[in-house]
């Protein structure tokens, strides 16, 4: 637990001085700034089903992004030779794949978290009556697992492509999926990608306090599969 806490801390410091931190944190933050811009006519059926669909459209943008610069990170760490050097020092590689997934889970949860607080004082302002704030957070609660699900799949494909092959199809299958999350209408079985089509269709949703447990449930798995795969192929990676 000591070696994770100080191979996050220096992920999270190179993320600081690369302004990769800035990004990861900063994108959600301000797409929930720019919730407020929205025209009223767009906002939706309703002010909270409104805020949530645009705000999960800016999700979505940050959370591909995210999940590019983790697989480039992943991929460019294993090219110049960081994650041998801990490797010959003892440090196991699945460790070094954690401390990324930490750093960047927890930054864009933080961005995701923050940026919902624009969202819904945008809703609020818009709304007749003070609307229910637990459909809202959690469906934000099961985006952010979405999230941590897609970071790890990143960081999956950058344990055996190069830097920027990874990063492109890290962006280019998260928006695929993500898109496809907000385009289709809600289902029945929890999905990783619920949250944002909760967030997406809130004013559809009948019982969204069950489905966003669900979902986030179905992505935290979802995550925790991922970063195993990612493990596995990280020890037989070539570095």
């Amino acid at each position: 637990m000591r070696r994770l806490r100080i191979l996050t801390r220096m992920a999270l410091h190179e993320m600081w001085i690369s302004f990769r931190l800035i990004l990861v944190i900063g994108l959600p933050v301000l797409g929930g700034m720019m919730v407020i811009v929205v025209p009223p006519e767009l906002a939706g059926a309703t002010a909270v089903g409104g805020a949530g669909f645009w705000y999960a459209v800016a999700a979505c943008a940050a959370i591909c992004i995210a999940s590019g610069l983790a697989a480039g990170t992943l991929a460019h760490e294993r090219q110049r030779g960081t994650v041998a050097w801990m490797a010959v020092r003892a440090v196991p590689r699945s460790a070094v794949l954690l401390s990324w997934f930490v750093a960047f889970g927890f930054l864009l949860a933080s961005g995701i978290a923050l940026g919902s607080i624009g969202a819904w004082l945008a809703a609020i302002a818009r709304a007749d009556s003070p609307p229910d704030l637990a459909p809202f957070a959690a469906s934000i609660g099961a985006t952010a697992g979405a999230a941590l699900a897609s970071v790890a799949g990143g960081l999956l494909l950058g344990t055996f492509l190069r830097t920027g092959p990874a990063a492109a199809l890290a962006v280019a299958l998260s928006a695929a999926i993500l898109a496809a999350a907000i385009a289709w209408p809600l289902g029945g079985v929890p999905l990783p990608t619920g949250g944002i089509a909760l967030l997406a269709h809130l004013d559809a949703a009948t019982r969204p306090v069950g489905d966003g447990l669900q979902s986030a449930g179905a992505a935290l798995a979802a995550a925790a599969l991922l970063l195993v795969l990612g493990g596995a192929g990280l020890e037989r990676s070539d570095l």
